[in-house]
């Protein structure tokens, strides 16, 4: 894309942003954010996708085609100084990853024809990452389908593309992106090896696609990513005292109209109420790291409770 389409196309999607906004704030829905660019990420992880963060590093993978690899990112000089490469694993469509604290789980989900049919995440103990050095470890996969997909027509415009990822004590979860109805399912599935039917357990609708997520167990806080198709607007949302049946995650939403044209991808927390973000590489600007703090939202949040 020249430089002229460039500048005409952001100044149009920057109107409807505006009147977007414009909508939106009538309903208190969307507060603006703007979060710190912590870094550019370096060209051998232009299109990371998953996040999460482990013995003082991030840990990032690219998606469709990339090599079956994690990769560890220095957060001082923030360059590739470990890769851990899956045994016998391609990298199909590799959408997110998140640990418990004990095990891996990389997602295999992407699905944006929603024909796939080997839907997968591979598992493999945490201890198995080696403190330095690069290293091939073995993987044991979780296959599964979701229970409410009976079609698998070859389609863009689907429900059943899956791109976030986050896990408890009591399973794993998994976000739909939701092309066709902008209402994202909320699925779950066993955290053990074998193949399974991934049962709905909750919708809401997303205002956007969700691309992202992660769970912080000591606070039971949730927190998910995306951009607002065709605006390319990225957006936040936090649920406190998550709940898998309740609490309706549209109510902490969070807008970064300053970010425009960023394709959030990935998120996770790295400290009490702290996060990081990365974006893969976009016709606008290369594969980047923000910083998240939302300290004094989680504070706002346990004063009010407090008062209740």
């Amino acid at each position: 894309m020249n430089m002229k389409k460039n500048t005409c196309f952001i100044v149009l999607s920057l109107l409807a942003v505006s009147s977007v906004y414009a909508q939106r704030n009538n309903t208190g829905l969307s507060p603006l954010f703007n979060p710190v660019v912590k870094a550019e990420l370096p060209n051998e992880i232009s299109e990371t996708s998953g996040l999460f963060f482990h013995n003082g590093r991030l840990w990032t993978h690219n998606d469709s085609g990339g090599k079956p690899v994690l990769y560890a990112i220095d957060t001082v000089n923030f360059k590739v100084v470990q890769r851990i490469t899956l045994a016998k694993v391609n990298n199909n469509d590799w959408e997110d990853i998140c640990t418990d604290g004990t095990t891996v789980f990389v997602g295999d989900f992407g699905n944006n024809r929603g024909n796939r049919k080997d839907l997968r995440i591979y598992t493999f103990p945490l201890s198995a990452i080696p403190e330095e050095g690069d290293a091939t470890l073995e993987v044991s996969p979780i296959s599964f389908r979701f229970a409410d997909q009976v079609n698998f027509e070859k389609r863009k415009m689907n429900d059943f593309d899956c791109e976030a990822m986050f896990v408890t004590n009591d399973g794993l979860y998994l976000l739909s992106k939701s092309w066709e109805t902008d209402v994202t399912r909320l699925y779950r599935l066993p955290k053990t090896p074998g193949n399974y039917v991934a049962e709905v357990v909750n919708s809401f609708q997303s205002n956007g696609l969700v691309t992202g997520a992660d769970y912080d167990p000591k606070n039971n806080l949730l927190v998910i990513v995306g951009y607002v198709n065709k605006i390319w607007t990225p957006f936040i949302q936090l649920i406190f005292d998550f709940d898998e049946h309740g609490n309706n995650p549209a109510n902490h939403r969070y807008e970064m109209p300053n970010h425009l044209a960023t394709q959030i991808e990935g998120v996770c927390f790295y400290d009490e109420g702290r996060c990081y973000v990365s974006a893969e590489t976009s016709y606008a600007f290369k594969s980047r790291l923000f910083d998240l703090d939302f300290r004094k939202i989680i504070d706002e949040y346990r004063k009010k409770s407090q008062k209740k």
